[in-house]
């Protein structure tokens, strides 16, 4: 009996250490936001989301939670974000001017954007408020 219960303790164990470690290799996110450091004290932050809704936030500086948490959007959500990256175009970038606005750097799809918020259009200034929202909502839990 003794035994049955510690081989299943094991797989147990490692069932779960491989479940949370299947997050630990970030170039599988489908999309990452990065929010760089500016001349004012804006958040920075890292947010990577992965295929199943799972989203990964490292609070780096200027935020309420620094370190890495996790959560999960749903999947309505999810659909909008990859709508809204699908669609995105040079256009709504923008220029960048001074370094009062940090840049973000936004990937999806082996393409990589950088950007101002402040100075974002159309379907990349929704995305980046979407993302931002998701990173604000995840910084402000208990």
């Amino acid at each position: 009996m003794l035994n049955r219960t510690k081989v299943a303790m094991t797989l147990l164990t490692s069932y779960f250490v491989n479940k949370q470690n299947r997050y630990d290799d970030k170039d599988d996110a489908f999309l990452s936001l990065t929010k760089g450091k500016s001349m004012n004290d804006h958040p920075v932050f890292d947010v990577w989301l992965f295929e199943d809704g799972t989203v990964i936030y490292k609070g780096i500086e200027n935020v309420k939670k620094t370190g890495i948490h996790r959560t999960t959007l749903s999947l309505n959500l999810l659909d909008k974000i990859k709508a809204l990256a699908l669609n995105l175009s040079s256009k709504e970038i923008g220029d960048a001017k001074g370094r009062d606005n940090p840049l973000s750097i936004i990937k999806y799809n082996d393409r990589k954007i950088v950007y101002q918020s402040a100075r974002a259009r159309g379907n990349l200034l929704e995305l980046n408020t979407l993302l931002e929202h998701v990173a604000n909502s995840l910084n402000d839990s208990e």
